[in-house]
């Protein structure tokens, strides 16, 4: 430890408040052991840069990857990433320090980019607690910390380095040396921070937006807000308004493929790989559009954005294509974290489930446009995003209910519009629960508030579940209805992190078994917020599941939207069989796809009066097929149309009529069959008490001895012959692999009557 301290002029310059990381690093061992140990992690990365080689701490008896050692310095100023493929390398500073040794100039390194660090030791006065200098952080400065865990760090590395003394009476008390620190550096003012700068008394005034833009944007209703992409993809250089000015300037007036492809790769050094996604994302956001057999040019409200060179004009564009845009705007009119964001949106948004990255990249683009600003760790609507979003046309919220509208005139003419409850949308409790799995995973305070939440969100999948805990006890048991004879048991074991990511270290695989054995169950999933390399190659040795929140999370939106059966749902827990549930819920949402455009196609056939005059607005499979193959990416096949219209000719549903040479006829609004399906539904769920449930199953019952006296009655004799459709799409639903065309093979009409009683 360097006892003289570095000249004033030598410490790197403060990086601005906004920039700098909310989070201190994080150093295993005690205040004695951490500068020692971060030296040894620098000097490794000094040694050999790359990412996925082993580590060990000093005095540690394992290894992990570097990436993951790295991880824990966080945005320091120590350590940065550079070349493709990428390699770790040390900053000047971190360099300086390994050679000088000086602690003192660490730490002036820490306070330059991570907040509240010189800030904090010049809080302390004469004396603070822990707990009394995190109301400072909170209070002062704008950090509103919900554990001591950050306030920790930063006392850890100010012990380190001799700057206070830590008292047996909890005070932590600057030492002459941290005096010494604190005339080199100079702590931020909080008065001067955004969240205590008062705002303007005038009235923001907008730019008005381009014309085309202004007519598509009071053109935009409900269903065209409904139908917005949910992520926005990926983007060279970043989703960033200038760097979108710059994309799409070079396709005025238009530009071959691999003009651009070669422009991109250039422009932001990407490989060419990455050019073609970005293509293919301009595309899908409205931005690009093909002209030619292999030439694309931006549209017209795209060249109108770049002659205004008004960065507002790209939000309000991207606004008509991105979900939820404007509409997390609308929802920053407080400081909020992101976390806190994404639970208010699923609230107000059930049905479209942003997750917490797609609303930091929402963050970035109003940060970037000063449509939004840093408050400490929280993010907040300036003036001129309330001017803005006051203009903006809103999805309709789940929650108003006639509540007073904060969006503005434009929102209030947008949710006039609101959709029924029968939109497809998800229910609102699973997006909350989800919202609640996704802020409980990194509530290290608090675990047993993740165990509550993951029982919570089985229970709304429709599986039983069990909150158990304790010591050596697993957390939570679910069990899954496979049929009537069969439950499947599962021990899920929940595990927190606050900095979102658990390494092999904080799991003991081996008292795993030992749970599953105490609860009777078959398998065992591991839940928690991401997991490291470390724990999923032993994940995988132990055959234990592994489901990271954010995907339990999207299992409840999905599930929401696309119910599955408790036997489908098992692969979501169990060990490998994540491809194969997610080719369930893609079948599963492709039937609900089918059924909604082959309703949609025969109503505006019935409609149609040329369809009227010459087909009486009757249309086959053939006919059906033709009017929607440019509707989906992968067009309908045959069986995909014949299985939705056995659906719709059954007699509960009753929405089509069969009439001859194959030809359908629609009977009813699509809306009013939607209300007879709904009626279905509460007719179900209000079903006499005493009925067995998803949530509460009995025991498999007990198989009738052979001598029985119970009379079975004789089955129905099968019909003549059985409408091949049904056949069809009997077996489609059953994953059965049936030709379109065709006779049928005898087995399997066979096996169709059976399952339906009729020999």
């Amino acid at each position: 430890m360097s006892s003289r301290p570095p000249e004033s002029e030598s410490i790197p310059t403060p990086l601005s408040w906004a920039k700098r990381a909310g989070a201190a690093p994080h150093i295993p061992g005690n205040p004695q052991e951490i500068i020692g140990n971060l030296r040894a992690l620098l000097a490794a990365v000094a040694e050999d840069g790359a990412i996925d080689r082993p580590f060990t701490w000093p005095h540690a008896d394992r290894s992990l990857p570097m990436r993951n050692a790295v991880h824990a310095l966080g945005a320091c100023g120590l350590v940065a990433r550079e070349g493709r493929p990428a390699r770790l390398v040390l900053t000047p500073e971190a360099r300086r320090f390994l050679v000088s040794e000086d602690d003192l100039y660490l730490l002036a390194v820490l306070h330059a980019n991570v907040r509240f660090v010189g800030e904090a030791l010049a809080a302390l006065g004469k004396g603070l607690t822990h707990p009394e200098l995190n109301a400072v952080a909170a209070e002062e400065y704008g950090l509103p910390w919900n554990t001591l865990d950050q306030v920790r760090r930063r006392v850890y590395w100010f012990r380190a380095a001799e700057l206070v003394d830590y008292w047996t009476n909890g005070l932590i008390v600057p030492t002459e040396r941290g005096r010494q620190f604190l005339e080199l550096v100079e702590p931020v003012d909080p008065d001067q921070l955004p969240h205590r700068r008062r705002a303007p008394s005038q009235a923001i005034e907008l730019p008005p937006p381009p014309h085309s833009l202004a007519l598509a944007l009071s053109d935009a209703d409900q269903a065209a807000l409904r139908s917005r992409k949910r992520q926005v993809g990926y983007i060279a250089g970043g989703t960033r308004t200038e760097v979108l000015a710059r994309l799409l300037d070079a396709a005025v007036p238009e530009i071959r493929r691999t003009d651009f492809l070669t422009f991109c790769a250039e422009e932001f050094d990407v490989l060419e790989s990455s050019a073609e996604q970005t293509l293919g994302t301009l595309r899908s956001l409205g931005l690009l559009t093909q002209v030619g057999s292999d030439t694309f040019a931006a549209t017209e409200r795209t060249v109108d954005c770049l002659a205004s060179g008004e960065p507002l004009d790209f939000i309000r564009l991207l606004h008509l294509h991105v979900a939820l845009l404007g509409e997390t705007l609308d929802a920053l009119e407080g400081g909020t974290s992101s976390a806190a964001l994404a639970r208010l949106l699923a609230d107000r948004y059930p049905e479209t489930g942003l997750t917490r990255e797609d609303v930091t990249r929402r963050l970035a683009l109003f940060l970037e446009t000063g449509l939004a600003e840093r408050i400490g760790l929280a993010v907040r609507r300036t003036e001129l995003g309330t001017a803005l979003v006051r203009t903006l046309p809103l999805l309709a919220r789940a929650d108003s209910d006639g509540q007073e509208d904060t969006g503005g005139g434009a929102a209030e003419a947008s949710r006039q519009g609101s959709s029924s409850p029968g939109d497809g949308a998800a229910s609102p409790d699973h997006g909350r629960l989800a919202a609640e799995i996704l802020a409980a995973s990194v509530d290290s305070a608090d675990y047993r508030r993740f165990e509550r939440a993951i029982a919570a969100a089985f229970q709304a999948l429709g599986v039983k579940a069990e909150h158990i805990g304790g010591p050596d006890r697993t957390d939570v048991v679910i069990e899954l209805w496979q049929s009537p004879t069969d439950r499947r048991r599962v021990a899920v074991e929940a595990k927190t992190d606050g900095a979102g990511l658990l390494t092999g270290r904080d799991v003991e695989f081996w008292s795993l078994g030992k749970h599953r054995e105490r609860h009777g169950a078959q398998s065992t999933v591991l839940i928690g917020p991401r997991f490291d390399a470390r724990l999923t190659e032993e994940a995988e040795k132990e055959k234990v599941a592994l489901l990271t929140a954010s995907e339990l999370a999207n299992a409840l939106l999905r599930h929401g939207r696309t119910p599955l059966a408790p036997h489908e749902l098992t692969a979501l827990v169990t060990y490998g069989e994540a491809e194969s549930l997610a080719l369930t819920w893609q079948a599963a949402e492709r039937r609900q796809e089918t059924l909604s455009l082959v309703l949609d196609t025969l109503w505006k056939s019935g409609n149609d009066p040329v369809d009227i005059e010459y087909t009486a607005g009757a249309l086959n499979a053939g006919d059906i097929w033709r009017e929607t193959k440019g509707t989906l990416e992968t067009p309908l096949d045959q069986a995909e149309i014949e299985a939705a219209l056995a659906f719709l000719e059954a007699p509960f549903v009753a929405g089509v009529v069969q009439r001859e040479k194959g030809k359908h006829v629609v009977t009813a609004p699509p809306s009013l069959l939607a209300a007879r399906l709904r009626a279905l539904a509460a007719a179900i769920e209000n079903r006499p008490a005493g009925k067995a449930d998803a949530r509460a199953t009995p025991p498999p019952p007990v198989r009738p001895d052979a001598g029985s006296s119970a009379r079975t009655p004789a089955p129905r004799q099968a019909p003549d012959d059985v409408p091949a459709s049904l056949v069809r799409a009997w077996a489609k639903s059953r994953g059965r692999a049936v030709n379109p065309r065709g006779r049928l093979p005898e087995h399997l009409v066979r096996e169709y009557k059976q399952a339906h009683g009729l020999e």
